[in-house]
């Protein structure tokens, strides 16, 4: 093996590299004893382990960076899902996420430095003397540099270590966050409830006051109409021919619900025809005759009534119960003839409204 070694000229091959280096100096080995090739051998091979350790270590900071931009990302994903919380709590979330990118940018530092420390590394590697002298300063310059990078690993160390209780903290915030959302989303649930429920009962009940407003509008024209035909009739009428009543009640009742309610106070009865004492009106001669109705129906107690002629419905009122004290109006104009029978009596529901004033009332007169 000597015997061939002396014959070729010194060379080394790069483990790091893989580049060839060829001795600057071209020193024949034949002028070199046995001791100092075996010196230089070993000053090869420490080298060759001294590169190989540099790989290691290289690649097992590489591999930590690696995970501490792993959990970098995690850590900025599980900060872009805090944004959903209230106004209050994103801007604590904020400051404490402007916290981990000065952190971040620290870190970030540090590994551009640790790369940039490599790559000077790498540099000084591959301007390495194959003198003896070159080679002894080239081993410890990676000494004090290898130094260097254990005391960044260390210091990278407790870096994870203080970004590991952040998140610990941020954690254990975002559980306390969650359970005072949950507690305040069910508490606006069950307002949004009580709300729509509001809301639903003001809607019927203004739907009900429309339909009301429409149909007593619509009575109200029929009425008018009604009493301008009764006007243009009655210059074609014999006066001692007038019939018309207007009967009301004055006092309340909380429980009626059945029979004939009687309009016992008399407001016009020309021509006799309404007995106030069974509110029952019989036509004094034959005609055509306008009927209207008009009851308030007692504390949301629905009121169903109808206008009878000889005990046969002909028309329906309705007080209806979606709110209190509702109007149940209607008119019908009827063929009577001599004695038939005309009277409003009970269908459904209890109780009717009125006042001194009288708000419930029942009228009638001849058109014809």
């Amino acid at each position: 093996m000597l015997l061939l070694i002396s014959r070729v000229k010194t060379s080394t091959i790069s483990m790091l590299t893989d580049d060839e280096t060829t001795n600057a100096t071209s020193l024949n080995l034949d002028t070199l004893d046995s001791n100092n090739v075996d010196v230089f051998r070993q000053l090869l091979n420490q080298e060759t382990i001294i590169r190989m350790t540099m790989v290691k270590n290289v690649h097992a900071l590489m591999k930590d960076m690696l995970t501490l931009q792993e959990k970098l990302t995690a850590a900025e994903n599980r900060i872009s899902k805090i944004h959903t919380s209230t106004d209050h709590e994103i801007s604590k979330l904020k400051e404490e996420v402007k916290l981990l990118k000065t952190e971040n940018e620290f870190l970030k530092n540090n590994s551009a430095q640790v790369r940039a420390d490599i790559d000077h590394l790498n540099e000084n590697l591959t301007d390495l003397s194959n003198t003896l002298t070159d080679v002894k300063i080239e081993v410890r310059y990676l000494s004090i540099t290898l130094f260097d990078i254990n005391t960044n690993v260390r210091e990278t160390a407790e870096i994870l270590q203080h970004h590991n209780n952040s998140m610990e903290n941020i954690n254990s915030d975002i559980a306390h966050n969650d359970r005072k959302q949950s507690a305040a989303l069910l508490e606006l649930g069950k307002q949004h409830v009580r709300f729509i429920d509001d809301i639903r009962n003001t809607t019927r009940t203004l739907k009900a006051d429309i339909d009301q407003f429409q149909t007593d509008q619509w009575r109200l024209s029929a009425s008018v109409s009604s009493l301008e035909l009764f006007r243009n009739n009655q210059t074609k009428c014999d006066p001692n021919q007038e019939v018309a009543f207007t009967a009301s009640v004055t006092s309340l009742s909380s429980t009626w619900n059945s029979g004939t309610l009687i309009f016992d106070v008399v407001i016009t009865n020309t021509g006799n025809g309404y007995n106030p004492s069974t509110g029952v009106f019989t036509s004094p001669m034959s005609g055509t005759y306008v009927f209207y109705v008009s009851a308030v129906e007692y504390g949301a107690q629905h009121l169903y009534i109808d206008i009878v002629l000889n005990s046969v419905s002909k028309v329906r009122a309705i007080g209806h119960s979606s709110a209190s004290y509702q109007t149940g109006t209607n008119m019908v104009v009827l063929e009577l003839q001599k004695g038939d029978s005309v009277w409003v009596r009970y269908a459904s529901g209890k109780g009717y409204y009125s006042s001194s004033v009288p708000l419930t009332t029942f009228s009638g007169y001849l058109i014809s």
